[in-house]
């Protein structure tokens, strides 16, 4: 009997031993869960300020990168017109089309204004004047006139034209060589490239990522608000207790303007007068850390269920983990067996489920930068860059999860920020049900692979585009734009050679600047030149139909052609084309009425059925022989049209100019000829 007793006190202090014991645990994992969670939401945080704190730069770089480029495309602009203006003079259309051209490899640039020390507007990357011809009235001409420091100043955004698009004024002061003010030149940035490049980044709900000027006034947002262009937020707290008082940092508080709590970061820039703001939702970022103290409470309390009812089957289950203990152990044995004999070749990482980091080799951490201990418990994300869409991931978690195998190409990002292209085989272990409880990375580097099949498609893409331009320049005049004498000869062949077959009639207006040569000896040939632009954009908008066609024949002569037209409505073409000059009016002080006028000859030809067709009296003009460029003889028929069209600007030339006369169809040796009224 004393032996039970015995017996039972021991089995009774045991329990108690036991129930302590559990208590304790049980405790003791609480306040563990409670501490990991605590934490847990510690690093979510300091992980989003980090995130914000590295694209604030990132973007920042990028923006100074833009200011840069802009800043020595606008230094070459001033360098190149200052010396024309201490002359008195101005940019010709040569330099506004070499500005032009300069600017087409500037995607940032939306244009380029020079404004003269009264705050005219003396020079337009644009050939056609914009709408704003002044300065005087701008902040930044007023800062540059009262100042003689050489300082690049970032504007507020404001629009080019009254619903035109935004942009963000960069200017830089001129000086005379006397050192006296000589005026402002203008780079306007484009506030659509600026926000689209801010779209490229995801920052989540109510996620803000900005840029400002130094003093906080908002260049570009996103999420895109326009009433939030130009915003001056200098006076906000937000610019007194942070933005005022340190270079960078990180801080949380809620917006003022649209009052969202958010995670901040800013930076600003050492050499211009900007500021990068990034800012993440909290309920964002703690939105994770939210279903994961969710899922931890719950784990908690399954797990001390289980240790309560582990209590009961201690001496059963301690021999089955025993067991499970040294096949894990020689599990372990086997996997660093396989470990080692991966490290000699490959770049290998271990994750769970959940895309958390369990194991890597040497070669994984020196290929991240990470250090092992950094890497082991983090997201394998924290490679991630930004080169592949959330859908490519997508997939491969799909592949993986459901037990396959996933093969590719993936290029992840390093500690320090530089990217490096790895081959990727992802291969999944499965459980006794046959679902993945790990997954295997075993990557190849290929960075110099890939590095070189960039450079080899880059150089085939600027093939292409050197392609491109030589296509555009053999087709187009590069003053005016219109097709040119070669593209004009191949228009006219294919519309003559359709007319016949569809046995239609086929016009052609010849058309001549008047008196052009008096207009330059008087003016110069640079406005020679814009006078001929002009024309042209005048003579264009007369042309509606899709197969009409404008070309700059040679000089000031301009030809037009006219499919499917017959005589009558080739006048009323003509007639408005020859309006539509005048009403440009233009000055001209040799001119018609002392403006620009141009004298139209038209030409209407009826072809032949293709088996009547034969040489005619018109291949004795000057348009016949072979057509430019064609490498094969002119038809017959389309030589008479360009002869008669010739003869009647002729006869235009001779009857006063400024006028428009018609050769007759049928052939015979008189013109007529007929002046129609003038605006």
């Amino acid at each position: 009997m004393p032996i039970h007793a015995d017996a039972d006190a021991a089995v009774g202090g045991v329990r108690r031993h036991v129930g302590l014991v559990l208590l304790l645990a049980c405790a003791a994992l609480v306040a563990a869960a409670a501490l990991f969670l605590w934490q847990a939401r510690g690093a979510a945080l300091a992980q989003a300020r980090q995130s914000n704190a590295n694209l604030a730069a990132s973007v920042l770089d990028h923006a100074e990168a833009v200011v840069r480029e802009s800043d020595s495309f606008m230094a070459l602009v001033a360098r190149t017109v200052l010396a024309p203006y201490e002359d008195g003079g101005g940019a010709t259309q040569a330099l506004r089309d070499e500005i032009l051209r300069h600017l087409s490899g500037q995607p940032a640039l939306h244009d380029i204004y020079v404004y003269d020390a009264r705050g005219a507007l003396r020079l337009s990357s644009y050939a056609v004047p914009r709408y704003e011809a002044s300065a005087a009235g701008r902040p930044f001409f007023a800062a540059h006139r009262a100042s003689t420091r050489d300082d690049l100043l970032v504007g507020k955004p404001y629009r080019v034209e009254p619903h035109g698009e935004w942009v963000v004024p960069l200017s830089r002061r001129l000086v005379h060589a006397d050192g006296s003010f000589a005026g402002v030149v203008v780079g306007a940035l484009s506030v659509r490239y600026l926000q689209q490049y801010l779209e490229r980044f995801d920052l989540g709900p109510d996620g803000l990522l900005a840029l400002n000027t130094r003093d906080a006034t908002v260049l570009v947002r996103r999420p895109y608000s326009e009433s939030a262009l130009g915003a001056e937020l200098q006076g906000s707290a937000l610019y007194r207790e942070h933005y005022a008082l340190a270079d960078a940092g990180s801080f949380t508080a809620a917006s003022p303007l649209d009052g969202v709590l958010r995670e901040y970061s800013f930076v600003h820039s050492q050499r211009f007068a900007l500021l990068v703001v990034v800012g993440q939702a909290r309920s964002h970022v703690l939105a994770a850390w939210g279903r994961l103290a969710v899922l931890d409470a719950l784990a908690v309390a399954a797990v001390v269920a289980l240790l309560v009812g582990a209590s009961v089957r201690m001496q059963r289950a301690l021999r089955r983990e025993q067991a499970l203990a040294r096949e894990l152990q020689r599990s372990h044995r086997r996997l660093a067996e396989l470990g080692r004999a991966m490290d000699e070749h490959a770049v290998v990482a271990i994750t769970d489920v959940r895309g958390v980091i369990v194991g890597v080799n040497d070669r994984f951490c020196a290929l991240s930068k990470y250090s092992r201990e950094e890497l082991i418990g983090a997201p394998h994300s924290i490679v991630r860059s930004e080169r592949h869409p959330p859908s490519f991931f997508r997939e491969m978690w799909r592949t993986i999860a459901r037990g396959g195998v996933w093969q590719g190409q993936i290029e992840n990002r390093a500690k320090d920020g530089s990217t490096y292209w790895v081959d990727t085989t992802i291969v999944p272990f499965l459980n006794e049900r046959g679902k993945p409880y790990q997954y295997i990375a075993i990557r190849t580097d290929i960075t110099e692979l890939r590095r070189t099949q960039v450079e080899l498609e880059t150089a085939h893409e600027q093939l292409a585009l050197s392609n491109e331009e030589l296509a555009r320049l053999a087709a187009f005049d590069p003053l005016t734009g219109l097709a040119n004498r070669r593209r004009f000869d191949q228009a006219l062949r294919e519309a003559w050679l359709d007319a016949r077959r569809r046995r239609e009639p086929l016009s052609l207006l010849m058309m001549d600047v008047d008196r052009f040569k008096q207009f330059n000896d008087s003016l110069g040939h640079p406005a020679g030149d814009a006078c001929l632009c002009r024309v042209a954009m005048a003579l264009r908008s007369v042309s509606r139909r899709p197969g009409d066609l404008v070309a700059r024949w040679g000089g000031e002569e301009f030809a037009m052609l006219l499919p499917h037209t017959d005589a009558q409505g080739a006048q009323v073409v003509a007639e408005l084309a020859r309006r539509a000059v005048w009403q440009l009016a233009i000055e001209h002080p040799h001119g018609e009425l002392r403006r620009v006028t141009v004298s139209v000859g038209l030409h209407t030809l009826l072809p032949p059925l293709p088996q009547a067709s034969g040489p005619g009296k018109a291949g004795q003009s000057g348009a016949g022989g072979e057509a430019e460029g064609q490498g094969q003889p002119q038809d017959p028929g389309e030589a008479a049209l360009v002869d008669g069209a010739d003869r009647a600007l002729y006869a235009a030339k001779q009857g006063g100019r400024n006028r428009v006369a018609a050769w007759p169809q049928d052939g015979d040796a008189g013109f007529s000829t007929k002046l129609l009224d003038t605006l």
